[in-house]
């Protein structure tokens, strides 16, 4: 379980470096992976979330990882289920809408996750 936490850790760590290093070329990767289709990403989003369960007791702080995962799983299932296309319209807005700033800001915070992560591996 050790194992997919520093897999967790050091993705979230990179993703979030490359949004705040590269940002330009960062959006245009998430915008092919987005172009891959929603419900290929559901089944990823929703396989993360279980990942992030089941690990989650690897953990000083395993109760954070499973909400962390609860949610990964709804959003999964709401990029299934993708009601009046509300995922679409929010990933439009970050990666076509939100500016540099944002975009930075949110790698921080992906940064500090995968940070806080590794640090709380037992």
């Amino acid at each position: 379980m050790k194992i997919i936490l520093y897999a967790f850790s050091l993705i979230y760590i990179a993703a979030g470096v490359c949004m705040i290093l590269y940002s330009d070329e960062t959006r245009n990767v998430f915008k092919r992976l987005v172009q891959m289709g929603l419900k290929a990403m559901s089944v990823i989003a929703a396989v993360m979330g279980l990942l992030l369960i089941f690990a989650a007791s690897a953990s000083h702080y395993p109760w954070f990882l499973r909400i962390i995962g609860l949610f990964a799983l709804a959003e999964g299932v709401l990029l299934f289920i993708n009601p009046q296309d509300i995922m679409g319209k929010i990933y439009d807005w970050f990666l076509e809408q939100a500016s540099e700033q944002t975009f930075r800001a949110t790698g921080i915070i992906t940064v500090i996750f995968g940070t806080a992560l590794i640090s709380w591996i037992v």
